[in-house]
């Protein structure tokens, strides 16, 4: 599900991860921002295929594991996550039934639409709110992923089209915009829209870490690093006010410093994102092979074999696998 905001993605990330680890809590309160701040795509989120599935295993595992417990300790019917579902149901169905009037009641609407595949009333809807807003970016996202949702790959370019040619000034806005930049490989475009917005707010840290990242796409490593310095030193934990996980830059920092051969301080960037997170899987690959050109291939090979141990569909990580075994046979 890719929405074309930094912002929503990371949010829906966060949900998918707690219900996977069967952290009911932490997907309500993610859930409660997204729809504080994202109303229409909650209601996409909570009707998605992807979601239910998701809801229905969390389920499976919570009566398995009630079984077990007290009659004290089984969670009772009523609890946070399963209010804030009923709640943008509820929503949702309200949406429906209203005659919208602002933009975004059309955006709104529009998106309930698209979640019952009533795609055409849907793209009317985001329409009408690009005739009262014209250059309303969440409508113009809306309108392409709808055009994506019915296939239509031709329209739906031709919308994000006019998502990277609308002027905007809200920080959001221009993140969003970037976004959509880099989709498109229009780096460069991006680093001045991310520029932009750090005009409005030099220290804000989602941007500085989308400028960072976005740099190493560009191959400007050495002010990628810096960026991504500064992006770290002002890391928060607000879930809605920061968009990524502290692992990331420091991910990116190491990519950054091992394009420049500055391994060692790569392998300590890297260090430190697996040590907040130890099963963000894409920095074993990374230190393997910084392993490898130092022709330690026993340590590449158990790095290799880390990362498959989250993703063994990965076919560079899985070549790279089979290249130090057979450099370890020679």
């Amino acid at each position: 599900m890719d929405f074309n905001d930094p912002a929503l993605e990371h949010l829906v990330n966060k949900i998918t991860i707690a219900l996977q680890e069967n952290n009911r809590e932490e997907a309500a309160r993610y859930m409660d921002i997204i729809i504080e701040e994202y109303p229409e795509v909650a209601n996409i989120l909570m009707n998605s295929i992807e979601f239910q599935t998701l809801m229905a295993e969390n389920e499976e595992m919570a009566e398995n594991e009630s079984r077990a417990l007290s009659d004290e300790d089984i969670i009772k019917p009523g609890n946070s996550m399963e209010i804030d579902e009923q709640r943008v149901i509820d929503d949702m169905n309200a949406m429906l039934d209203i005659e919208p009037s602002t933009a975004q009641e059309f955006i709104q609407k529009g998106t309930v639409l698209t979640i019952t595949e009533q795609f055409e009333d849907a793209l009317d809807c985001f329409n009408n709110a690009l005739e009262l807003d014209p250059n309303n970016l969440s409508a113009l996202i809306s309108k392409g992923n709808t055009y994506e949702l019915m296939d239509n790959y031709e329209e739906a370019s031709k919308v994000y089209d006019i998502v990277m040619e609308t002027e905007v000034s809200d920080i959001y806005d221009l993140m969003s915009k970037g976004y959509v930049l880099e989709n498109h490989q229009r780096f460069d475009d991006a680093l001045k829209t991310y520029n932009k917005a750090l005009k409005s707010d030099k220290n804000n840290s989602n941007i500085l870490f989308l400028k960072g990242s976005c740099l190493i796409k560009l191959q400007k490593h050495k002010e990628a690093v810096q960026t991504l310095d500064e992006c770290i030193e002002r890391y928060t934990d607000n879930p809605y006010e920061t968009i990524f996980e502290l692992e990331n830059a420091y991910h990116n920092k190491g990519v950054a410093l091992h394009a420049l051969e500055e391994d060692d301080d790569a392998l300590e960037a890297f260090s430190l994102a697996l040590g907040i997170n130890p099963n963000y899987h894409y920095t074993y690959y990374e230190i393997g092979i910084i392993q490898e050109d130092r022709e330690k291939y026993e340590s590449a090979l158990k790095n290799y074999e880390k990362f498959l141990e989250f993703d063994n569909t990965d076919s560079e990580v899985v070549e790279a696998k089979e290249r130090v075994e057979a450099l370890l046979k020679e």
